[in-house]
């Protein structure tokens, strides 16, 4: 496909490539087209995204479902104004951690692609577009987490190396030549493998198997501030529930059991919840109604004797001679 019929595909701010039977993304013509901010690619033939795809900063909103994608390029979080992305449908099993650099990402479909267990609990099911939005949401955050995890276990790995080179540094000091030639062997390949730790991002990967086991260890737990944060709103959400859930009760039932009494539409309503529901109102209705009964008796009888203790001593007052 040439510049020309790549341009000839753009209408209002949409560049549309779907269904061109393309194996590769014309990167270079489509990021001279700066007007384009929805790419649809759709309905080709990748396998593939080169990495230099995220050269078109200007997309907003992706589609690349339909395609036979395996894999995202590890780069991709580049597109910081993404904002829309659909990858229905194709044969993606893991994501790339710089997915969590998407903070404006608003959509996100991966449906009918090979998920990993726990990519696909947290994905969701993607049914509606409010379970695309859900999706997105908390697809960034899952993979913030995740990143975390692996910094703080590729730091724990450092840090253990350069403790074993200071005990071998010490060590190699004391002992003799025989002891210290093991040493010097163990330093080696301690350091073999820590050029293997930072010859790539794929060393550092951890089975996601063993990164739910480190999110559940205490360390893991008290050091993810996103985490904790999660927790207390979670109980704010809770109490606030249970706050209104009170409330709710202290106005619906007093409602319930006053209203009867001088509302015929009333009493037809709680019947009609009743045959509905099988909850016991009228029962309900009746004891409330003896317990406002004997409460307003009781008021009734401390007012009768207030005011009957007011009299007398108003009385005893009036009965007492005066003297000039």
């Amino acid at each position: 496909m040439n510049l020309k019929s790549v341009k000839d595909r753009l209408k209002d701010e949409t560049l549309d490539l779907s269904l061109c039977d393309l194996k590769e993304v014309p990167v270079r013509e489509i990021e001279t087209i700066k007007k384009a901010a929805h790419l649809d690619l759709s309905s080709n033939l990748l396998t593939s995204l080169p990495s230099n795809f995220v050269d078109l900063k200007q997309i907003v909103k992706l589609d690349l479902s339909r395609n036979m994608l395996t894999e995202i390029p590890e780069n991709f979080g580049e597109l910081k104004q993404l904002k829309h992305l659909d990858l229905y449908g194709n044969k993606i099993s893991r994501l790339p951690l710089s997915l969590s650099e998407l903070k404006n990402l608003r959509w996100l479909d991966l449906k009918e692609n090979p998920l990993t267990p726990a990519v696909a609990t947290v994905a969701g099911p993607c049914s509606d577009s409010s379970e695309c939005q859900r999706c997105a949401r908390d697809i960034v955050k899952y993979l913030s987490v995740l990143k975390l995890i692996i910094e703080e276990e590729r730091l724990r790995r450092l840090n253990a190396i350069a403790d074993a080179d200071t005990d071998t540094t010490v060590s190699s000091k004391k002992g003799g030549k025989k002891k210290k030639k093991k040493l010097v062997d163990k330093n080696n390949k301690q350091n073999s493998d820590k050029d293997g730790c930072n010859s790539s991002t794929e060393a550092l990967r951890i089975d996601e198997n063993k990164i739910e086991t480190l999110r559940l260890t205490p360390t893991a737990k008290h050091t993810d501030k996103e985490f904790v944060s999660q927790e207390a709103s979670t109980y704010r959400l809770v109490v606030s529930r249970i706050a209104w859930f009170f409330l709710f009760a202290l106005v619906l039932l007093p409602t319930i059991a006053i209203l009867p009494l001088y509302s015929k539409q009333s009493e037809m309503f709680m019947n009609y919840v009743e045959r509905s529901t099988g909850v016991p109102l009228k029962a309900f209705h009746e004891r409330s109604v003896d317990m406002l009964e004997s409460f307003t008796r009781i008021v009734a009888n401390v007012y009768d004797y207030l005011q009957d203790v007011y009299e007398k001593n108003l009385k005893t007052k009036t009965d007492i001679p005066v003297t000039i």
